[in-house]
C-alpha cells in the first residue's frame, strides 16, 4: 500500500510547535515583557510571531506561540508592559498610540570610505511620526 503524500497531512502535522514563553537563564516566566507581535507566516491557525525580553537578565526572545500562550504572559497582574508593538499599531497603557504630528529628521555621521580616504560627511533625511500616549508618554518612530 503506498503512502500517503504529504498534503493529505492533517492540518496538526504543519502546526509550528507551541512552546510557552520562558525565560531560559532565569528558569521563569515570572519577569518577561512582551515587545512584538506579528503574524506568523506562513500562517497557522492561532499562531503569532512574538518578541520578549526578561526584565530580570535583560535577554531577549523571539519564537512563535499560540495567542493562549501570549495573552498568560499579557494578562498577567503586577508588570506593565511598557510599548507594545501589535501588528502595525504601538500601545500604552493598554491602548493605541496616536501620532501627534510628523518630522523631517536629519542624520549626519562623518565616514571614510577608502583607507586613507578623506573624512567626509553624510547624512542621511527620514520622515518620523512622533506618537502619544494620554498618560504623556512620547516617542518618536520612523515613518
Amino acid at each position: 500500500m503506498p503512502a500517503q503524500p504529504a498534503s493529505r497531512i492533517p492540518d496538526e502535522a504543519h502546526q509550528p510547535p507551541d512552546e510557552p514563553l520562558w525565560c531560559k537563564r532565569c528558569n521563569t516566566d515570572k519577569h518577561l515583557l512582551v515587545n512584538s507581535i506579528q503574524s506568523h507566516y506562513p500562517p497557522a491557525p492561532n499562531m503569532v510571531e512574538v518578541a520578549y525580553e526578561c526584565h530580570a537578565c535583560r535577554y531577549a526572545y523571539q519564537q512563535v506561540a499560540s495567542v493562549q500562550r501570549v495573552a498568560l504572559v499579557l494578562n498577567r497582574p503586577g508588570v506593565s508592559q511598557g510599548v507594545l508593538q501589535f501588528g502595525g499599531q504601538y500601545l500604552h497603557c493598554g491602548e493605541p498610540m496616536k501620532t501627534k504630528s510628523c518630522e523631517l529628521r536629519r542624520i549626519q555621521a562623518p565616514l571614510v570610505l577608502r583607507p586613507g580616504g578623506q573624512l567626509r560627511m553624510y547624512e542621511v533625511l527620514i520622515n518620523t511620526r512622533i506618537l502619544g500616549c494620554h498618560c504623556g508618554f512620547r516617542m518618536e518612530i520612523p515613518e
